[in-house]
């Protein structure tokens, strides 16, 4: 028996994973590394009182290139999450 709570996440994890793995990876994975690319961008800038130079234009390209890999790797790896957890679910839904 499902918790009122568990029945809202297996509805939403339903509604995730009917969608094709590669559009799962680009919606969750790749906008997490661009944003992640972003606020690194900005922290640099803001908390390293770093000037908007060549070295840190260099660096902003670098973390443009290199986040959005790591966000589908994440995306990746967060859908394999999604399965277990959606498994998980199914199984305790089936238990008296």
């Amino acid at each position: 028996m499902l918790t009122p709570k568990e029945q809202k996440t297996l509805a939403r994890l339903e509604r995730n994973l009917k969608m094709a793995t590669w559009k799962y990876i680009l919606i969750y994975g790749f906008s997490f590394g661009l944003l992640a690319s972003f606020f690194s961008a900005v922290i640099d800038v803001w908390a390293h009182n770093l000037p908007v130079t060549d070295i840190f234009k260099k660096k902003l390209w670098i973390n443009l290139a290199l986040a959005p890999v790591a966000g589908l790797f994440f995306g990746y790896i967060l859908r394999s999450f999604s399965i277990k957890q959606y498994q998980k679910l199914k199984e305790k839904e089936r238990l008296p």
